[in-house]
């Protein structure tokens, strides 16, 4: 079960959001909770921390709207790495 979350595409997907996320001035949490919150097909979006201090980069996603160009960029890594965990 491991390998489906840890595997070639997940490390990859990860590595690419991740240089978003830092080109955008952003935690890599708060770029996923943005990108998730953004999507009309995402009814909700749950989250989780295991200490307070992480809900700063959850929260900071709040009001964001990710600009057009980090949307897309997003959007080129779910295009290019499909299903990552499949």
């Amino acid at each position: 079960m491991a390998h489906r979350f840890v595997n070639d595409k997940t490390l990859a997907s990860t590595e690419r959001f991740m240089a978003i996320a830092k080109e955008a001035g952003m935690s890599v949490v708060t770029l996923a909770t943005a990108w998730s919150k953004q999507h009309d097909f995402v009814a909700s979006t749950i989250v989780g921390v295991s200490k307070f201090e992480q809900l700063d980069e959850i929260f900071a996603a709040g009001d964001l709207v990710l600009p057009d160009d980090v949307m897309k960029a997003c959007n080129a890594v779910t295009k290019e790495i499909q299903y990552p965990m499949g």
